[in-house]
């Protein structure tokens, strides 16, 4: 989901394209499906809720084979 298809009012979803990262993990594995993908991070509050203004990461594409 792009950035600018995220509701930045409301709590993001928690599931397989949303993952949060709550514990304070400076590193994580994900397993994602052959093919090219985006990655982006969003900082949300304790509720989940993004940040105002958004705090977020450049955009990286990877390619999984």
């Amino acid at each position: 989901m792009p950035l600018s298809e995220v509701d930045m009012n409301a709590a993001l979803p928690a599931d397989e394209r949303h993952v949060h990262f709550g514990g304070g993990q400076t590193e994580a594995v994900v397993e994602l499906p052959p093919g090219t993908h985006r990655l982006q991070l969003l900082l949300g509050d304790h509720n989940h809720i993004p940040h105002d203004p958004p705090v977020v990461s450049e955009v990286v594409t990877i390619t999984v084979r």
